[in-house]
Formats: C-alpha cells, sequence, structure tokens
C-alpha cells in the first residue's frame, strides 16, 4: 500500500559504513523504521541527508508493508525549514531532549493523528517562538494526554501516586511523590492546564519537575531509558 505521510524524524543510526536506519513517527502509520541504503555513501546521499535530519518534519512517501519489518522509502519532500533552531543551542538541546523523551515514548505507539499534529505544533513552536524555560515541562506534562497517563487533577491529596496517576490522602503502597513534591508537581499542572501564560517557578523547582516528570514516566512506559540530553537540559537553566 503507497502511502503519502507527514512524519517526524527522532533518530538516525549508521547501519554500516553506508546505510541508515531511521525511526520516525508518522501520522498514518505511528511509530515505523526504515531501511535507507545510501544514506551516507551514494548518489542521494547528500540530498537526503540535508532533508533527513533529526528533529526533521517531513513528507514521506513509500509501500507499507506492515509485516514487523524495516520500510523501506520512496520519497521525501521537507514540510517546514526551521529557522531558529540549529543556530539556537538552547532551542537545539531542547529539541534534542524532547526527541529522546518522543523515541522512548512512541516505540510502540500506532498512528494517532492528535498526537502527530501535537508533536508538529510543538517544534514549530519551538523554532519560531521566543523559547520559555518551562517548555520542555509543559511538553512532557501535555504529552500524558495522549500517552494515556495525564495526572488526575480532580482527586485530592497531598501524595501523588505515580502509578495510579492521582493524588491520596494517605502514603501510597506504589511509588509516590512526597508532600512537597506533590505539591510542586500540584501547582505546576494546575497552571499549565488552567493555561495561564504567566507560571514562574525557580530554578531548582524546575530541575526537581523535570526529575519527577521522567520518573513519571517510567512509571508509565515500559523500558523507558532516561534520555542523556537530561545533564545538558540541567546546565542550561543553572
Amino acid at each position: 500500500m503507497l502511502l503519502t505521510t507527514p512524519a517526524i524524524v527522532l533518530s538516525i543510526i549508521k547501519y554500516n559504513e553506508v546505510d541508515a536506519v531511521i525511526k520516525v513517527y508518522t501520522a498514518q502509520t505511528g511509530f515505523t523504521v526504515f531501511f535507507i541504503r545510501g544514506f551516507f555513501k551514494g548518489r542521494k546521499s547528500r540530498s537526503l541527508k540535508a532533508i533527513l535530519q533529526p528533529g526533521a518534519l517531513v513528507e514521506l512517501i513509500f509501500n507499507f508493508k506492515n509485516k514487523g519489518r524495516l520500510e523501506h522509502l520512496k520519497d521525501v519532500r521537507l514540510l517546514y525549514h526551521y529557522r531558529t533552531i540549529y543556530k539556537d543551542f538552547d532551542k537545539l538541546n531542547i529539541a534534542t531532549f524532547l526527541r529522546e523523551v518522543l523515541l522512548e515514548s512512541l516505540k510502540n505507539e500506532q498512528a494517532d493523528i492528535d498526537l502527530f499534529q501535537f508533536i508538529f505544533d510543538k517544534f514549530i513552536a519551538l523554532d519560531q517562538e521566543k523559547i520559555h524555560p518551562d517548555f520542555h515541562l509543559v511538553f512532557l506534562l501535555q504529552l500524558t494526554r495522549y500517552l494515556g497517563f495525564f495526572p488526575d487533577l480532580q482527586t485530592e491529596g497531598i501524595y501523588f501516586d505515580l502509578q495510579n496517576a492521582a493524588f491520596t490522602m494517605k502514603i501510597p503502597l506504589n511509588p509516590y511523590l512526597t508532600e512537597a513534591e506533590t505539591r510542586l508537581f500540584r501547582n505546576f499542572s494546575g497552571m499549565i492546564f488552567a493555561t495561564k501564560k504567566d507560571i514562574k517557578i525557580t530554578q531548582l523547582d524546575r530541575k526537581k519537575l523535570l526529575d519527577m516528570l521522567l520518573k513519571y514516566y517510567r512509571y508509565h512506559i515500559s523500558q523507558f531509558n532516561m534520555p542523556k540530553s537530561v545533564k545538558i537540559l540541567h546546565q542550561i537553566y543553572e
């Protein structure tokens, strides 16, 4: 079945001296892996490498076999040309972090047009808008809506049960956030989804929130590996 679908490039892995394995998330096929011959050396390598870069928003044309094997790309074109991300060190590091999170979070995800559109819009916003120090935190929290473990803000309590994604008055048997962590987590979550634009948190709290959110992800996504760019992200806000 020949498909034409928008996609975001999540990673490019060198298979050998000339070929590559490219992991993407597409609107029509979800998490998809391609084997591209001659990506690093070949007639089309220069044009392919110019388009298929990590984080690129592209349109792919390919015969979707859906047999659990690597797909083979027929054609690709750029959907959006980044103007600032590749030039701005902070934006580039945030984009790298988001890609790493998506690579871990979407590896078993089927097609979800709303999820894809959310990711697509967020990467364009990162490129076009002035960088906000909480951009990555807002992204992580909003992404949980599409992944199925959005925190239940309607529940009351002084502890947050990480496994059940709910607040509780008693110390849970499951892994949980402490009272202080829960207070910070609820306040931040409440401000985000109350659509308040002026969210002010300290640099220390920002680091705590990032660690809490990644901990939350690890309990809900099987074999979730910690993004390597976390250390760099922490350094940006020191």
